[in-house]
């Protein structure tokens, strides 16, 4: 999820720095320096995501909020392997590629974002969105199905100098189990329900499976998606799963603020009655005084005036960029349940378009 009052304007790069930098081992209390950057392992690969029949959900939260994952922040190596993760299993459920052949889809940064992370210009790795596809009878519409694979980590200062370059901190490495590894897990075991549903037909129109990089810079992997490859459709919408799954008595945010995706809510809200999940008609990320503090990356989606929905948990401003964002809270049959859910939406609104 992206917080508005923590994130991120390329011009304040120094807010951005106490948010995102990790530069760093996965040491919870090491003191680092702000030029002190992981630089890049060239030819870096992973076999991990190869066998999605032998994960689910748990699984695959496990795997991405483990070490070699931690934090997922853009720019660094555990983001690397978050992202090739991903496009095993989209490779390996049976997805096409959907960029010219490749699941990779290249979030170019501009120096000066790149150098919030690089400022040595030491790290050559490259951001990409990982995107995949099962084509439809009519390739002219499209349902979009996202989440976010990127985090961030909690930084802390504790030293002041007379040199801002520096500057010590705290920097702290979490898992970020909420935000997104739910939301991913969702997307991937989705596209494999429906990947097995559609085996031996074709759905209607397309469905796009697109794991967006970049999210907590400012949305920047899926303004670059809808940027490059909205004119290639008539028509589409979004399905955006940003933060769910947390234990307690938090439903489903779903109470929409945009006229144009009323219909859209208006449907998901019906199968949700069906499938017996619980949500409340409360707008997503508003905080205790019910003030809407974050986004997602629907909204890019919106913003080109294209209809879309965010699957999102109620009461999760507070938790998430926190280090209590971790496993423990997790509710995995909860996230079944939504799971399950989407892919039935998915398949009773097969003929439609919103």
């Amino acid at each position: 999820m992206n917080i508005k009052n923590k994130l991120i304007s390329i011009v304040s790069s120094v807010l951005v720095l106490n948010l995102l930098f990790t530069g760093c081992s996965s040491s919870l209390d090491k003191d680092v320096y702000s030029k002190g950057i992981v630089t890049y392992e060239e030819n870096l690969t992973t076999e991990t995501g190869k066998n999605p029949e032998k994960l689910d959900v748990e699984g695959i939260m496990k795997e991405l909020t483990s070490d070699e994952y931690l934090s997922r922040v853009v720019g660094t190596d555990e983001n690397t392997r978050s992202a090739e993760f991903i496009r095993n299993y989209f490779e390996a459920v049976g997805l096409e590629p959907f960029n010219n052949g490749s699941f990779y889809h290249e979030v170019y940064l501009n120096k000066e974002m790149r150098a919030i992370f690089n400022p040595n210009e030491e790290n050559d790795n490259k951001v990409n969105n990982i995107i995949g596809v099962i084509k439809g009878k009519d390739s002219s519409k499209a349902v979009v199905i996202s989440a976010h694979f990127d985090h961030v980590t909690v930084r802390e200062r504790v030293e002041e100098t007379s040199s801002s370059e520096t500057s010590r901190v705290k920097v702290t490495k979490i898992q970020g189990a909420i935000d997104n590894a739910s939301g991913v897990s969702v997307l991937l075991e989705s596209a494999k329900d429906l990947t097995k549903y559609y085996k031996n037909k074709k759905p209607e129109h397309d469905i796009i499976f697109a794991a967006f990089n970049a999210e907590e810079l400012g949305l920047i992997g899926s303004s670059k998606f809808v940027e490059e490859f909205k004119d290639n459709y008539e028509d589409w919408y979004n399905i955006n799963i940003d933060c769910i799954g947390m234990k307690g008595n938090e439903g489903l945010a779903v109470k929409n603020n945009n006229p144009l995706c009323q219909e859209l809510y208006d449907d998901f809200i019906e199968v949700l009655d069906e499938d017996k999940v619980y949500y409340e008609m409360v707008p997503y990320a508003r905080n205790e005084e019910g003030r809407i503090v974050g986004s997602s990356d629907h909204m890019s989606f919106r913003r080109g005036n294209d209809a879309s929905l965010v699957i999102g948990q109620d009461g999760i401003v507070g938790i998430v960029h926190s280090e209590a964002d971790n496993m423990s809270i997790v509710d995995f049959e909860l996230i079944d349940s939504i799971k399950d859910a989407l892919v039935d939406f998915i398949i009773k609104s097969d003929n439609k378009i919103y």
